[in-house]
């Protein structure tokens, strides 16, 4: 079972970055997604962007975490009965704030539970504490999974920028991968590919 709020240094190593490194994703992440799409044009979200290592087509790498309300989620917990979706973030990126609470509101436009949702948190200056107040005060709902990064998921799922958003189908299997910043309509487009549309 993976180890949560261990201290700093420790918990550093196990992410597998170095503070140069967790500065250069952070600084990045926030400004936007990598590549960056050209400033003439916005990005055609219709298309997945590929992730090295983690592309659309292959099988989703295994994870064991803790969440901040203390309870564990693995891939195969996630994805058990309905798709899944990852989300790496930090409580302080203003954009992937700004995501989730769209993916909140197609979730209940949707008027059902129909996939499974773990917010991964890449900070791992950040504590279970901060990932609960995060919760609540943004109203995100109380079924999603909130957890620190204790599982080395940066390395496996090869995460360049927050707002890197993976859909999982129930074979385990990615079925869309970004990593800009979302809206309503990436939202619609992304969880489609696992066959979850929104009633006309």
């Amino acid at each position: 079972m993976a180890k949560r709020n261990q201290p700093r240094s420790k918990r550093a190593r196990k992410a597998g970055f170095t503070v140069l490194g967790l500065a250069l994703l952070l600084t990045l992440g926030c400004q936007g997604a990598i590549p960056s799409p050209p400033p003439t044009s916005a990005p055609d979200l219709s298309v997945a962007i590929p992730i090295e290592g983690t592309e659309v087509g292959q099988a989703a790498p295994a994870f064991q975490v803790t969440d901040a309300f203390d309870r564990e989620v693995t891939l195969s917990s996630l994805i058990d009965q309905k798709p899944g979706l990852l989300f790496f973030t930090t409580t302080y990126c203003l954009p992937c704030i700004e995501g989730l609470q769209h993916l909140a509101r197609f979730q209940a436009d949707l008027g059902g539970d129909h996939f499974s949702v773990l917010i991964v948190f890449v900070d791992l200056a950040e504590s279970d504490r901060d990932l609960q107040n995060y919760q609540q005060y943004f109203g995100f709902p109380p079924d999603w999974y909130y957890a620190l990064d204790t599982d080395d998921m940066v390395v496996k799922y090869r995460i360049r920028a927050l707002d890197t958003k993976f859909v999982i189908d129930l074979n385990g299997v990615i079925q869309y991968a970004d990593v800009f910043p979302a809206n309503y309509e990436t939202w619609r487009q992304a969880l489609a590919t696992v066959g979850i549309v929104p009633a006309r």
